[in-house]
């Protein structure tokens, strides 16, 4: 039986803008945890070993983070880890000068990440093929023992970019061994980037005004067409609503006697000015 908890996490999922791959991902995962949890307490029990580690594959800005956030806390509530925080590391935080320092100190951060789930964002990092002695790999070579020795209370997930994650994934067998299920975080459409900058709106306590929604939805069509390739999804739409709640400011900045309202609404113009001055 699902609890209440599960389901208020993965309804937080749900509610995300976009994503509807991930979602069907989500789901399946829960379904499968729960039904094997049934089936145990009817002595049916398998010999599969199946994998809870994930590999999340996407441009930047597409909720890989967000979503493992929850996930952490989903897999919490089925009881596959104890605590349920994300730790967030990059190469950065695990690889360092010298020779057998980078296993050392990588052995430090996973260990402090047992009975939780460890994030690894951009991992295809680790691996510098233009550099065979590299001290990637000695993080590599200690994750993998980690996965191995505490089976039962160490889950990873990695991100990047689909490509660079799919070569990653392939350049060791231990990898490709223990990582089998990758989701994918497709781009956001124009009219997910007018939910979420909707959604920043709600989440900040400000409105945009009737007439000003069009002007929302050109300037996410225009985010879209002018960024490119250097589409940041997402991200590119914070920036977008970061910079209309200042233009906000500048124009009230010259009004007296401000009603509630008036620091509340994103005007027209507001919308119209942040958009000449964005790209």
């Amino acid at each position: 039986m699902i609890n209440d908890d599960i389901v208020k996490n993965v309804e937080l999922i749900n509610k995300l803008p976009g994503l509807s791959k991930v979602k069907k991902e989500v789901k399946s995962i829960v379904d499968y945890q729960i039904t094997s949890l049934e089936r145990k307490k009817q002595g049916l029990e398998n010999n599969l070993t199946k994998s809870n580690h994930l590999i999340f594959t996407g441009n930047p800005g597409t909720g890989k983070t967000t979503v493992a956030r929850i996930i952490a806390n989903i897999y919490r509530d089925l009881g596959l880890i104890t605590d349920g925080r994300l730790i967030e590391v990059s190469r950065s935080d695990l690889v360092v000068p010298g020779k057998g320092e980078t296993a050392k100190r990588s052995s430090k951060i996973y260990n402090a990440a047992m009975d939780n789930v460890l994030f690894i964002d951009e991992a295809y990092t680790l691996i510098n093929e233009d550099d065979p002695n590299d001290n990637g790999q000695e993080a590599i070579d200690e994750l993998l023992k980690f996965m191995e020795d505490y089976r039962d209370r160490f889950i990873v997930i990695v991100a990047g970019y689909e490509k660079e994650m799919s070569t990653f994934i392939n350049s060791n067998a231990g990898l490709l061994s223990r990582f089998k299920k990758d989701i994918l975080f497709e781009d956001y459409n124009s009219l997910e980037l007018f939910q979420i900058f909707y959604k920043l709106c709600k989440d900040n306590n400000y409105i945009v005004a009737r007439d000003a929604s069009e002007n929302v939805k050109i300037s996410c069509n225009k985010i879209i067409e002018i960024m490119g390739e250097k589409y940041a999804n997402a991200r590119d739409i914070r920036r977008f609503f970061e910079s209309c709640i200042e233009t906000q400011a500048t124009r009230l900045i010259k009004k007296e006697n401000k009603a509630k309202i008036d620091l509340m609404q994103i005007k027209k113009e507001d919308i119209e000015i942040t958009t000449n001055n964005f790209f």
